[in-house]
């Protein structure tokens, strides 16, 4: 399968995730340490909507890359996929010492990231409920119902 026409089109799916991530966190890390956005102050919280947003984006792209993704199943790093939260995680708090650190106009803010952490934790989670199913390992309760319980005793 290494040179099919399904072999190369899952090759190609696989590189643009791994693009997407690297702009992803590129645009991250640029809003992270660039100037103010526009809609800064457009409603109360918005900064923890971009972050959220800019984290989510990054890391589902990511982990749909390096874990897991439907047509390919696991990826590169999937092994490590727990590591690999808490390790964007950490690196979400690192950016949030870093704007204090680094820039005069930010501060680090727990409420960013902990919208940050949330976000990550969402995208592992929706990979994780995309593998699962995908492999079975969740219950269809309408199934059981049809079929009686799966212990045989009706």
């Amino acid at each position: 399968m290494a040179g099919t026409p399904e072999r190369r089109r899952e090759q190609r799916i696989d590189a643009a995730l791994w693009a997407l991530t690297l702009v992803c966190a590129g645009l991250t890390l640029w809003l992270s340490f660039g100037p103010m956005l526009p809609a800064a102050g457009a409603f109360p919280g918005v900064d923890k909507v971009e972050h959220g947003a800019a984290y989510f984006a990054t890391s589902l792209s990511f982990f749909l890359a390096a874990v897991w993704r439907p047509g390919r199943g696991r990826g590169p790093l999937h092994a490590w996929r727990w590591w690999l939260v808490v390790a964007v995680i950490l690196a979400g708090g690192l950016v949030e010492i870093g704007q204090s650190a680094f820039t005069a106009w930010r501060k680090a803010d727990f409420w960013d990231w902990l919208s940050e952490y949330i976000a990550v934790l969402l995208a592992a989670g929706i990979v994780g409920a995309l593998e699962g199913r995908a492999s079975g390992d969740t219950e269809d309760p309408a199934s059981e119902d049809a079929e009686g319980p799966a212990s045989g005793n009706t």
